[in-house]
């Protein structure tokens, strides 16, 4: 479920076998709280479509370091990595924003055509922004199943890299 984290390897802690993914607009995240010198301090893993707010999970690989700095990180600053995967059904796609003090790192965007079976037919890259390309791509979405349907879907999957740092005493 997960393999979409760039250098990271997260692993959330409370999931189990993935079902297939809704064919309806959901997101997923996971942040991860560094230290000034790359060292993970905590890390979450959000989702629109589960009953918790959030769940803890567990950094088991390394590139922390890059993240951190590419985020501006320094010594005496806490950086959070946010890695989000966002699917919007449809043949239009929002528009994306970033919240305030956050840094682009890197985004994505695929189009994507989804066959009655659920299984992705079609992926092509649309957009790519910022200097870190995301390691998940059309390879990647065309191993995703989505709910099945009597009719064959469009819809926009968008990942993105983005980084907040925030001063400590």
């Amino acid at each position: 479920m997960l393999g979409w984290i760039a250098a990271l390897v997260l692993a959330p802690s409370q999931i189990a076998a993935t079902p297939p993914l809704a064919a309806s607009d959901w997101w997923e995240k996971v942040t991860v709280t560094l230290t000034g010198d790359g060292k993970p301090q905590a890390c979450t893993y959000e989702a629109s479509a589960q009953s918790k707010s959030s769940a803890d999970c567990d950094v088991v690989g390394g590139g922390s370091r890059g993240f951190a700095a590419k985020a501006g990180g320094a010594q005496g600053q806490l950086t959070r990595i946010t890695f989000e995967r966002r699917f919007h059904s449809g043949i239009t796609l929002p528009a994306a924003a970033l919240h305030p003090g956050d840094t682009l790192l890197g985004r994505e965007v695929m189009k994507l055509a989804i066959d009655a079976g659920g299984k992705v037919s079609g992926c092509k890259v649309v957009s790519t922004a910022g200097e870190m390309t995301p390691d998940y791509g059309c390879a990647e979405a065309s191993t995703e199943r989505f709910e099945a349907s009597a009719a064959t879907r469009e819809g926009f999957m968008t990942i993105t890299i983005y980084g907040h740092n925030e001063n400590v005493a």
